[in-house]
């Protein structure tokens, strides 16, 4: 069995969140469609509980269910994550508490109904959180781990590929199937996966080509000045073809919902 992660998810990458530029360009990746809730919902039954959301970034998921739970435990190692989640919808819910630290060593405040995770656990040092999920998680809860804030079958995917492989600073990056990893490694017993339908979503091309620089991989810090120049200009020109006339660019949605039982 494996015994480390793979690089492109050691620390010293996943560090970079922590940086300013990344959380104020963060609320420009494209949402989780609003399926995505339901799920979760339903997965809750009845009895809604406390959610605890692990490398919760600027809440994405904790401000979208505070409303339908008895609170919500946001968890994030990045200052800057926090204040912009802060300051966003939902953001100073009475019940949504924020709590700034690395989740293998924060304190939390058990029992959860669900721990949930958007575009995160890959970070987390797997070994130390998944007994702890288990720890806080109720007899019937679930840990929930969603994916999916990009175009699905994009026509300009290709060229935009290659640009990103052009200029990001993650040079460890492999494409692997996160859950299966988990599984194989004997972290998580898995026990429901399913994609949401579809849906039709559009922003302005300059939100969509800052949504980039959101990702630890096309940190403005590591990139550099010209760099980052150089990436919106080249992206901005692939995607010209695709704009409608007010500046908008539009494409498909869906997100991949996993749940299962974290294991010791």
């Amino acid at each position: 069995m494996k015994t480390t992660k793979p690089r492109q998810y050691w620390n010293d990458y996943a560090s970079r969140f922590k940086n300013r530029s990344l959380a104020e360009t963060y609320e420009l990746r494209p949402p989780y469609p609003d399926e995505t809730y339901k799920i979760l919902l339903s997965l809750l039954g009845e009895l809604r509980g406390r959610i605890l959301d692990v490398g919760c970034g600027t809440g994405k998921i904790a401000r979208r269910l505070v409303d339908h739970v008895d609170g919500v435990d946001a968890v994030d190692f990045s200052q800057e994550m926090i204040r912009i989640g802060k300051s966003l919808a939902n953001g100073d819910h009475p019940n949504l508490r924020w709590i700034n630290g690395p989740v293998e060593t924060v304190q939390l405040y058990p029992p959860y109904s669900m721990v949930t995770a958007g575009a995160s656990i890959h970070w987390m040092e797997w070994d130390v959180v998944f007994p702890r999920f288990k720890e806080v998680l109720t007899t019937d809860g679930y840990l929930v781990i969603i994916d999916g804030d990009r175009p699905i079958r994009a026509p300009w995917h290709d060229p935009e590929l290659s640009l990103i492989r052009k200029y990001s600073t993650n040079k460890h990056h492999e494409t692997i199937d996160l859950i299966q990893e988990l599984v194989d490694r004997g972290h998580l017993h898995l026990v429901g996966d399913k994609l949401t339908t579809p849906v039709s979503f559009s922003q302005p091309l300059r939100n969509y080509v800052q949504s980039f620089y959101s990702r630890q991989s096309m940190s403005k810090e590591h990139m550099g000045t010209e760099n980052v120049k150089a990436f919106d200009t080249e992206l901005s020109h692939v995607l010209s073809d695709f704009v409608d006339d007010a500046g908008r660019l539009s494409f498909q949605l869906e997100a991949r919902v996993t749940w299962g039982k974290p294991l010791a």
